[in-house]
């Protein structure tokens, strides 16, 4: 049997994001799941909060709470988590479409930011992308990368893990500005959000994270 690991910028588990991931792997891979934040207290965690809009990450904790967190706090705490997994695991993906430096293992680690960047670069459209992200401080260092992939891009934010507006009504706006396609720019919206999004406007929809189950399939 093959085993995979599925990293969380947050804490572990994260069967919200991992049963939609399921359904598209060989039934025999086992997934082993951990997190970055795994084993911290509220303090330990709100102690590294993101200092600018291209500092910022959002993520669940296992009590469903979302926090906001440094980029570069995450990034050393994955590096000490793949170290903790890669000798019991064929493959390493995570779940976090965030920009990252690289990230090395023993093994294959799938990081969603590039798959992202070279999916959307692919294909040309008849007007912006529309990028929904959770956190206001991600939408215009997130425009301005993507734009930096020669794509125009407009953006906007919506939290897949609080109340509040929802992801197709938020999206409906940009529509409304002229987006013709859409890319859900974090692992936190699901299948049935981007179901929601495809209604409102009638334009395709990206969701990283069946662009990550498809690449980890692709590899097993």
């Amino acid at each position: 049997m093959k085993r995979i690991a599925l990293l969380t910028i947050g804490q572990a588990p994260r069967d919200d994001v991992v049963s939609e991931i399921r359904v598209h792997l060989p039934s025999e891979v086992e997934i082993v799941q951990a997190g970055a934040l795994d084993g911290l207290t509220a303090d330990e965690i709100a102690a590294h909060p993101p200092l600018g809009e291209d500092s910022t990450l959002v993520t669940r904790l296992s009590d469903g709470r979302e926090v906001t967190v440094h980029r570069d706090f995450v990034h050393d705490r994955l590096a000490e988590t793949i170290r903790a997994v890669e000798e019991d695991v064929v493959l390493i993906g995570i779940l976090c479409s965030g920009t990252f430096p690289p990230l090395r293992a023993q093994v294959p680690v799938v990081t969603p930011h590039i798959l992202v960047r070279s999916y959307v670069s692919a294909f040309s459209l008849p007007g912006p992308l529309g990028i929904l992200v959770p956190s206001p401080q991600q939408v215009a260092p997130m425009v301005e990368e993507i734009r930096g992939w020669g794509v125009e891009a407009i953006g906007a934010a919506v939290s897949p893990y609080a109340g509040g507006a929802r992801p197709g009504t938020v999206a409906r706006r940009l529509a409304e500005r002229g987006a013709t396609a859409f890319l859900l720019h974090c692992f936190g919206y699901s299948e049935r959000m981007k179901g929601e999004v495809r209604a409102a406007t009638g334009a395709p929809v990206l969701l990283v994270r069946s662009m990550l189950a498809r690449a980890l399939a692709e590899l097993l």
